[in-house]
């Protein structure tokens, strides 16, 4: 497995980005070209960055055991969201990278070879990238995401706002923001999107998954609800889901 370190200037985010790869080599043998390996987007939390996913998970190793090519971005405190200062994360999650990527490392843009998951504020990107271009995916993944954003909002207090105005500027109209995932279901346009959203059942975040959970069910997705007992939001419950997601991409 290589893991690898990429810095290059982000024309959306108007500054030097650092991206991690993780690539299935083969012990430094390469078998097949990256552009026939599967592609895993994984987005980290509000308070982390892309080193969490090597430095507090077995992602390496589980994504070598299934061949996969896993990319970690690093957005800040951004929310995956366009408008942020100027810079627009989730262009730049959602066009700019998958393009440098396939230009420079011949990564796939097919969509039955890309696939996103998240944890927490990486679950709300997640799910909105997924959503929104259900063409460029073939699933994706939420654990302990914030894929409902009125429990959030309704419960805002002045240091939030002051943080995510972006997000405050959405409380009038959380039912039909295009910011809040659970507005962006369509049960037309996802058919063949699968997602696998998981939480813990003692999460302060449960609340999300169990609202869009309704949601879903109601526009008839085909969508893997998982809630574990005694669970909480750690890396405790999001290592165990790794592999788990992992699994659900490739058919388990």
């Amino acid at each position: 497995m290589a893991l690898v370190s990429v810095h290059y200037r982000s024309d959306q985010l108007k500054k030097n980005v650092e991206i991690q790869l993780v690539v299935p080599d083969c012990n430094g043998s390469f078998t097949k070209p990256l552009s026939e390996y599967p592609v895993v987007y994984l987005l980290h939390g509000l308070s982390e960055d892309a080193s969490s996913w090597v430095r507090k998970s077995n992602a390496e190793r589980y994504g070598l055991e299934r061949g996969l090519v896993l990319v970690m971005p690093s957005v800040d405190r951004s929310m995956y969201c366009d408008g942020v200062l100027g810079q627009n994360y989730f262009t730049y999650l959602t066009r700019e990278l998958p393009d440098y990527l396939h230009l420079v490392f011949g990564l796939s843009l097919r969509r039955e070879q890309n696939f996103i998951m998240g944890f927490s504020m990486g679950g709300f990107g997640a799910a909105r990238a997924a959503l929104t271009y259900p063409e460029r995916y073939a699933a994706w993944g939420s654990l302990s995401g914030l894929v409902d954003l009125m429990p959030m909002l309704y419960r805002l207090d002045a240091s939030v706002g002051e943080e995510f105005p972006f997000l405050a500027a959405e409380k009038d109209r959380v039912n039909t923001s295009t910011l809040n995932p659970v507005n962006l279901i369509d049960g037309q346009r996802q058919q063949a999107l699968r997602g696998y959203l998981s939480c813990g059942l003692e999460d302060d975040l449960l609340i999300c998954t169990q609202r869009f959970q309704a949601a879903s069910q109601k526009a008839g997705l085909p969508n893997r609800f998982v809630y574990v007992p005694e669970r909480r939001h750690d890396w405790t419950f999001w290592e165990e889901q790794i592999p788990a997601f992992f699994d659900f991409i490739l058919g388990g």
